[in-house]
């Protein structure tokens, strides 16, 4: 399973988020920055597929963003 990603951004930022990805996923790309159009910044793009030398199942736990918020209820 490959998936096609496009990152845009700052980039420092972008590099980041590159080293980041390639811990869990083989990435392919990213070695080719494009000016944004009408905005600051670069884009890359990259092919991403799961590593086959580590575990499939990561977890991720997440937090919420607005803490002061009430919950909407249905």
């Amino acid at each position: 399973m490959t998936i096609k990603v496009r990152l845009s951004g700052e980039p420092d930022q972008i590099d980041a988020m590159i080293t980041h990805l390639s811990e869990a996923f083989e990435v392919a790309g990213g070695d080719r920055a494009y000016p944004n159009r009408g905005s600051f910044g670069v884009r890359v793009y990259l092919e991403i597929r799961p590593r086959t030398d580590q575990p499939t199942v990561r977890r991720v736990r997440s937090e919420r963003v607005h803490p002061h918020r009430q919950e909407i209820e249905p």
